[in-house]
């Protein structure tokens, strides 16, 4: 996934948000959630970002 690809329209996240986000402590979904605001809007991009995130945290 490259990093400029945009998960979260309703804000505007991308993947380097999210990745950014666990950098910074994050070390779940919610605590990503938390720091970004990312799926609070519409909710669409959930389930691809919870993917993302087990995926990031499995790599950390």
């Amino acid at each position: 996934m490259d990093d400029n690809e945009e998960i979260c329209s309703c804000f505007g996240l991308t993947v380097k948000d999210i990745k950014d986000a666990i950098a910074n402590g994050a070390s779940s979904y919610d605590e990503v959630v938390e720091a970004t605001n990312v799926g609070t809007a519409c909710g669409a991009c959930v389930d691809s970002v919870k993917e993302l995130v087990e995926d990031l945290l499995q790599q950390k």
